[in-house]
């Protein structure tokens, strides 16, 4: 009963607001005509029914690893725009660009460090990875599985936030 009313009020103050916006606004069939419809249409059909789960509209693609470069201003002076080709065209010339994502962040931290990149699964660090490093990655890594020791950070325990 509640949600029905609910329904009936967002069908009568989208109709406002459709009327309202469309006073004034470009003839039919322009970009921003059917934008706004399409926009209008959707929100009409997620309304309908009540036991519809709303869910995002974009589809995620699944990756078998996600790569995270710093792009943070001492890693970009250390070499980390170098490092991200490097491993882009690495990824590419072995066919693995579909199955690895590479996103560029702004700072990861531990600068003095640099370029830092930062792996998952399962969450490996290697800190001033240079593009020569990085066939050595792709391989043992993110083909074979298995961090490579010798340029992987060392990770410190955590601190137990409750202090005794």
């Amino acid at each position: 009963m509640i949600y029905s009313a609910y329904l009936e009020l967002s069908g009568k103050i989208k109709n406002l607001f459709v009327e309202s916006t469309t006073a004034g606004s470009p003839g039919p069939g322009s970009e921003e005509e059917i934008s706004k419809k399409k926009k209008s249409k959707k929100a009409s059909e997620r309304a309908i029914d009540p036991n519809t789960p709303m869910l995002p509209q974009a589809k995620v693609r699944d990756y078998e690893a996600h790569v995270f470069v710093c792009k943070g201003g001492d890693c970009k002076k250390r070499g980390s725009k170098e490092t991200r080709k490097a491993l882009k065209e690495e990824l590419r010339e072995r066919k693995m660009n579909r199955d690895v994502r590479v996103d560029s962040v702004d700072c990861l931290g531990l600068c003095k460090h640099g370029p830092n990149v930062v792996v998952y699964p399962p969450g490996s660090w290697y800190l001033g990875l240079e593009p020569e490093d990085v066939p050595e990655v792709v391989e043992q890594h993110l083909e074979g599985g298995e961090p490579v020791g010798h340029l992987a950070a060392e990770l410190r325990p955590r601190r137990d936030k409750r202090r005794k």
